[in-house]
């Protein structure tokens, strides 16, 4: 009965680790997609920066996707369309552009650190359910 009783409480604390390893594969596959957005934000921020110091009716290369692009004349370098949700487009100032995205950058890295720190949390579990593992298997 002891053996059994073992056993149970071993494959318990073995699937606990399992999703415990899980968690931490999610966490850290977060942290990678949220470093691929910040370095989109500054990209854009740098672009919008560049778009404003560009004069009218000089040529320029708008990138459409994965190194396509495109020639055009900019016809106003001050003003940019920005969706706001619901497929709702409103005009702002380069200004009020970059702030937006910066304002995006920071939401974004409050909420990096935030998983930051529940990953770290999450493998000290994960850590002492090793432990804990390993004294089962040794008893």
């Amino acid at each position: 009965m002891v053996d059994e009783k073992k056993q149970k409480e071993l494959q318990n604390k073995y699937m606990e680790y399992q999703v415990s390893e899980q968690r931490i594969k999610q966490l850290q596959q977060q942290l990678e997609k949220m470093e691929s957005q910040l370095l989109e934000v500054s990209a854009v921020e740098q672009s919008i920066s560049e778009i404003g110091d560009v004069k009218e009716g000089e040529e320029i290369l708008v990138p459409i996707s994965g190194g396509v692009f495109f020639k055009t004349k900019l016809d106003n370098s001050s003003k940019f369309l920005v969706n706001v949700g619901s497929n709702v487009v409103v005009e702002k100032d380069v200004a009020r552009t970059c702030e937006m995205v910066r304002l995006q950058g920071i939401e974004i890295r409050k909420y990096k650190e935030q998983v930051l720190t529940a990953l770290n949390e999450q493998v000290e579990i994960h850590f002492n359910m090793e432990e804990e593992l390993k004294k089962l298997v040794e008893d």
